[in-house]
């Protein structure tokens, strides 16, 4: 009887052993995959430099608003500061897309490139900029490449962290 129940029991062990083989050959496997983007310094000061020259332009734009009083802002005195920003940011565009595991980076640079286009055509379109939208841009775009930063220093990690070769333990 016990040589029964033994026997019974063998195809459940055998399936359990062959199912813990297989989940350490996988997690063995996974150990090396890599899920995210390596940090990118260059990335990163090209999100400052360029998120820099956004906010100068959101700055004349609000002080020439502001000179203007109830004036119109003509879109003809900033159509080259549109052109020149938007390129930058289509060109940050381009290098968070040509970057593989960078769709958190890539998402944002899209973002902000597509509230960039909306905002040129409204400015294009009316000819004139609400002095009460103008500040509000500005703050979604600090808050649009304050997350584009976060996102690339995310990807930064100490040597001792990325590398276990380099842990004294």
């Amino acid at each position: 009887m016990q040589t029964m129940r033994l026997g019974a029991r063998w195809p459940r062990l055998f399936a359990a052993a062959v199912l813990a083989c297989v989940l350490a050959c996988m997690l063995a496997a996974c150990a090396g995959v890599k899920l995210v983007a390596d940090h990118d310094a260059e990335a990163a000061r090209s999100i400052t430099d360029t998120s820099a020259e956004v906010f100068a332009f959101y700055d004349r734009l609000i002080e020439a608003k502001a000179r203007a009083r109830s004036q119109k802002l003509a879109y003809s005195g900033f159509n080259e500061d549109w052109g020149k920003i938007e390129t930058r940011l289509r060109v940050l565009m381009v290098r968070e897309e040509s970057r593989p595991l960078n769709s958190e980076s890539q998402r944002i640079a899209g973002t902000i490139l597509e509230f960039w286009q909306k905002y040129r055509e409204a400015h294009r379109k009316n000819d004139d900029y609400a002095a009460a939208l103008l500040p509000i841009h500005r703050d979604r775009f600090q808050r649009l490449f304050t997350a584009a930063l976060l996102a690339e220093k995310a990807k930064r990690l100490a040597d001792p962290d990325s590398n276990p070769k380099l842990d004294g333990n």
